[in-house]
């Protein structure tokens, strides 16, 4: 597994409250349509989202269109004990400390506080009122691709 994207979703796949806007997931055909991108094909996904303490990957993969389902292939830890006040970015580098073979990855996530400011440059941070962008998408992918 050489790249990885830490995926959170609310506040990225759909506006905050997307659920009770009828807009839950509204923003997951963005984030396919970069995946089945030729260049993006080895790109792995680890659902970093809280939802992930609420269902098993397995239920949160059937989300996704059929054809990105093999690519959701894990979840990031819930930890006992946090270190500091950047949670998502603990979780990721629990996850990241598993999976040395790791050579990039880049998280879409609309919780700018759960990162350290050293971990911004592997972020896109959508505005969690929208969701992501197609502009977080083009950003998303520079990072993806080492850019």
């Amino acid at each position: 597994m050489s790249t990885v994207l830490f995926l959170d979703f609310d506040g990225v796949l759909h506006p905050v409250g997307g659920a009770a806007a009828g807009t839950r997931l509204s923003q997951l055909p963005l984030l396919a349509d970069l995946l089945r991108e030729p260049a993006m094909a080895d790109v792995q996904v680890v659902i970093a989202s809280t939802w992930r303490e609420m269902y098993p990957v397995t239920r949160l993969r059937k989300l996704f269109p059929a054809d990105l389902q093999p690519r959701i292939v894990d979840a990031t830890p819930v930890l006992d004990d946090y270190v500091t006040d950047h949670e998502r970015y603990e979780e990721i580098r629990a996850w990241l400390d598993e999976h040395p073979e790791t050579v990039r990855w880049a998280a879409l996530d609309d919780d700018r506080e759960g990162f350290p400011p050293k971990a911004h440059r592997n972020a896109v941070f959508p505005d969690a009122t929208i969701g992501a962008t197609p502009t977080d998408i083009d950003a998303l992918r520079n990072l993806l691709a080492g850019g």
